[in-house]
């Protein structure tokens, strides 16, 4: 569990930064008649974006001659390993938990985005340039993450679409969708 604890506290820390990055962005949109509700939007979708990127590309760092290319194209061969639920927690978990933001924010900021095909369409568009720039930087490159990201974006887009549905006509969800006019 030491990795998933490490990915928590890593997560805190980049929330923090790209929160505080935000602050100058924060005053020219709020001139510009987007409110805080609204924002809390864009901040989380680009909170999301770094937390998947950050671990999966600069983390680890990053060499392009690498000695060796990892590449795995069956999924699910942890399941025959004798750690096979440490594989899970360690491996499965964190790329579904690591994907769900993701899901849910790019419908929440984006209005083209509230359709299934697009928000699925997009983040496996993501999550196979990250795996297809792993295995040229060194990192291995895994069918099992494209898949458990996508799960996981999904499970993210699930959430929103319930979300939205719960506070649909509620005047703090339209302003954070974007639908309405009301500063925040």
């Amino acid at each position: 569990m030491h990795r998933l604890e490490a990915y928590a506290m890593l997560a805190v820390i980049i929330i923090i930064v790209v929160s505080s990055l935000y602050v100058p962005a924060f005053f020219i949109l709020r001139k510009r008649g987007k409110g805080i509700v609204q924002q809390l939007g864009y901040v989380g979708l680009l909170c999301a974006a770094v937390l998947i990127l950050f671990p999966t590309i600069a983390f680890a760092g990053i060499t392009f001659r690498p000695e060796e290319y990892t590449l795995n194209l069956q999924p699910f061969l942890w399941l025959y390993e004798e750690d096979a639920a440490r594989q899970f927690f360690v491996e499965v978990i964190p790329n579904i938990i690591m994907f769900i933001p993701l899901g849910f924010f790019l419908p929440a900021v984006f209005r083209g985005m509230r359709k299934f095909r697009r928000v699925a369409a997009s983040i496996f568009l993501m999550s196979f340039c990250i795996e297809f720039f792993q295995y040229f930087i060194g990192r291995s490159s895994d069918i099992d993450d494209l898949i458990t990201n996508l799960l996981g974006g999904l499970i993210g887009y699930e959430v929103f679409l319930a979300a939205n549905h719960l506070f649909s006509g509620k005047a703090f969800w339209s302003r954070f969708i974007g639908e309405a006019s009301a500063s925040g």
